[in-house]
């Protein structure tokens, strides 16, 4: 089978009983491309990737590898390579021989020499920092070595296709940052489509050349990476990206003088004339959601700002290089991400200004962007 052809979901549909896990899924990964598959759990990121690698079976739709149909082969024949979110790793077996089983296995036994597969996995234990750990066994591993074990397995394969589920999830934060552009780094070299699962939007973003959007077991974007942080399709996407997420203030819009204003629970805020004219055709008293980046907004001290609105401190989070505040304004908790350092203490009274040009708004009975 070619390793240069797309992979292609197409009206894919899967249910257990009653749930519906996926409903009329449509992806196309492109040869070397990496897409990102993000959503909340449960949302049937999982399923996707044991429908592809042909362990279970959708209900209806095709799964195609260029014009082959891929849900009319067994595993074997599919030649995947799936990285389990459980890591799956044979208990008997060191990491170096959990690492070499792919190559040694009924059916490649022949295509490898032991050299070859030697290389192999050095190169992939190096990539991931666990050489010096090659002769441990599974029992003896932390949680996130056993996780890079079963990365390594993935990635040392020649494969029509890589599945990697939630990847680098268990790592601590320093390697996951390291890892992150290697693998991406890898994966770009061949020329397979991946698939990488993650619940975590900020990673989606980080490692694809397009995300994925998936909700209930419904797609609700596909776009470039800055496309789907600077224009989510829906309040659904929106609450997904963001270190934190963008606040999500429901209320309506109004006219005051010549302004388009947003009226929220004992506030409101000018919106400009850019944002105004995104939604001409949309009724002034329409209701609506609006979206604020934790970024776009500024909290001072009452004392020392004499505009914008007032609010009260909530809680404050220090994180060294910047930190975020949570404000009560009105009726709503909204929070800022500032590099100011100006100290602030739950209970102080504070001015609230909101500064963009960008502010996102959805329907509020659709919750789909208003664009």
């Amino acid at each position: 089978m070619a390793q240069s052809e797309a992979l292609k979901l197409t009206s894919v549909d899967k249910r257990y009983g009653d749930t519906v896990a996926l409903e009329a899924l449509d992806l196309d990964i492109g040869p070397g491309e990496i897409l990102a598959l993000t959503g909340p759990s449960g949302a049937g990121k999982t399923t996707t990737c044991r429908l592809i690698s042909g362990i279970e079976a959708p209900d209806a739709g095709e799964i195609l590898l260029g014009a082959r149909r891929l849900d009319n082969l067994s595993p074997q024949e599919r030649r995947v390579s799936y990285m389990f979110e459980s890591y799956a790793l044979y208990p008997q077996l060191s990491v170096r021989d959990n690492i070499a089983f792919p190559l040694r296995a009924p059916g490649r036994r022949m295509r490898y020499d032991e050299r070859t597969i030697a290389l192999r996995v050095n190169e992939v234990l190096e990539l991931v920092e666990m050489a010096h750990l090659a002769q441990r066994m599974p029992a003896a591993l932390s949680g996130g070595q056993k996780q890079r074990v079963a990365l390594c397995r993935a990635l040392v394969q020649d494969a029509t296709a890589y599945l990697l589920d939630e990847p680098i999830s268990h790592l601590d934060a320093k390697l996951r940052h390291k890892l992150r552009g290697a693998i991406r780094r890898r994966l770009r070299q061949s020329d397979v489509p991946t698939l990488w699962c993650s619940p975590d939007g900020l990673e989606a973003l980080s490692v694809a050349d397009r995300v994925a959007v998936l909700i209930g077991g419904s797609i609700e974007q596909v776009d470039p990476p800055m496309r789907v942080y600077l224009a989510p399709a829906s309040v659904k996407v929106a609450r997904l990206l963001g270190d934190p997420p963008a606040n999500l203030l429901e209320g309506e819009l109004g006219r005051q003088s010549d302004r388009l204003v947003f009226r929220c629970d004992g506030f409101s805020i000018d919106l400009p004339e850019a944002v105004a004219r995104r939604v001409e055709t949309v009724s002034s008293s329409h209701k609506v959601v609006l979206g604020v980046r934790p970024t776009e907004l500024t909290v001072a001290p009452a004392s020392g700002a004499p505009d914008g609105a007032a609010a009260e401190i909530y809680t404050v989070e220090p994180f060294g290089k910047y930190t975020i505040t949570t404000v009560r304004l009105g009726g709503c908790l909204i929070k800022s991400k500032s590099f100011d350092q100006t100290p602030l203490r739950p209970g102080d009274p504070v001015r609230v200004r909101f500064q963009s040009s960008s502010f996102l708004l959805f329907d509020l009975e659709t919750g789909r962007a208003l664009r």
